[in-house]
């Protein structure tokens, strides 16, 4: 391997231990996961998504105060609630990604709730990430090219999106 490559990947591996280091610090942080669900109720307009109300004067960097949600997880819901949600979660995230900038990290089955109005409850705001302009168009064309089933421009996108280095070997990827 030349010493190019691996001067590059020493500073991936540095930016990625950074970037995982910083994150696991403001999951921690409940004024910041505080802050994110109150943006995210002003920036998330779809229907039938319920992001919960914070209480700020309960709030410190230890405890995090919000409404309480009754209801049940979406992925133990009914398959007709989950049907009926499964298109306003699909435009919620697609809009963070693609229109709002600003994007909920960890949608995982326990974060997404079905309220007593049988509407979708995101929950968990301590990770989120603002995704640039450049990225969004990116990460639009690999959704395209994803569901078109286009693998060589999906690599490209990953090269455009820094997922893979530019000098990446695409013809190995795509014959393996």
């Amino acid at each position: 391997m030349n010493a190019g490559y691996l001067s590059q990947r020493k500073q991936f591996d540095v930016e990625l231990l950074d970037t995982f280091a910083n994150a696991s610090f403001y999951e921690l942080d409940y004024v910041h996961e505080a802050n994110n669900q109150e943006r995210f109720s002003t920036l998330i307009q779809t229907d039938n998504v319920y992001i919960p109300k914070i209480y700020k004067k309960y709030i410190t960097r230890k405890v995090l105060t919000t409404e309480w949600i009754t209801g049940i997880q979406l992925a133990k819901s009914s398959p007709e609630t989950i049907r009926r949600l499964i298109p306003c979660g699909v435009e919620c995230f697609l809009s963070q990604l693609l229109s709002i900038g600003f994007f909920h990290s960890d949608p995982h089955p326990g974060n997404l709730l079905v309220n007593e109005k049988g509407e979708l409850v995101l929950i968990d705001f301590g990770l989120c990430a603002e995704v640039q302009q450049l990225d969004t168009e990116g990460m639009t064309s690999a959704i395209v090219h994803l569901m078109s089933g286009d693998v060589s421009a999906l690599v490209d996108d990953a090269v455009a999106l820094r997922f893979l280095p530019e000098d990446v070997k695409k013809e190995t990827l795509l014959t393996a």
